[in-house]
Parts: structure tokens; sequence; C-alpha cells
């Protein structure tokens, strides 16, 4: 016999609670692997510092798997939104300066 036999009148046995990474922050599982450890972004080349603050961007911490880090899912239309959107921002603005400089 192996160990102690189970007693089926004792009160189930709850889990015990997850703990948090350092930092204090607990990220949805990787999507390529299941690895619930995360680390933030804090800058990248399409977003700078800012946009993978606003993306909640997070980056495995096994496989190295970018995505989402409260849903888990992939930031790659998200991505592409924010940088088309700073991209006809920075167009607009170069424009306006373009013609201020012009007109001088």
């Amino acid at each position: 016999m192996s160990g102690s036999p189970l007693n089926p009148y004792a009160a189930p046995q709850s889990p015990a609670p997850a703990t948090l990474p350092p930092g204090g922050q607990q990220f949805a599982p990787c999507p390529a692997c299941g690895n619930p450890g995360g680390k933030r972004v804090g800058f990248t080349w399409w977003g700078g510092a800012l946009g993978p603050w606003m993306l909640n961007h997070v980056k495995c911490l096994r496989c190295g798997q970018a995505y989402h880090g409260q849903t888990g899912q992939s930031n790659d239309t998200a991505i592409a939104i924010y940088f088309g959107v700073t991209a006809v921002i920075g167009l607009v603005v170069g424009v306006a300066l373009g013609l201020l400089g012009a007109a001088s």
C-alpha cells in the first residue's frame, strides 16, 4: 500500500492560493506554452514606452511569446491600429509644421 487511504468523510481540500510574481501583478497564462509567469514589456519599437502600457503587453518568461496580459490573446490587431493611428497623427503634425515653416 502506498500512503494512507483517502477519507471519504473528510472536508474537501482546496488548493493553495496562487502566489503573485514579484511586483504584485498576475497576468493571464501564456497562450503558447501555458506558463503563468509573465513580465510587463516596458519598451517596444512599435509603441515606445506608451504603447505597451496602453495595450497591457506582457512577455512570457518561459517561451518569450508576447500577448495581452489580461485576456491572454494576441495584441497584433491592437498593435496595428496603434501603429497606424500614431503614424497618421505624426504625418498630420509633420505636414502642419511644414506648412507653418513655409508660411514664415
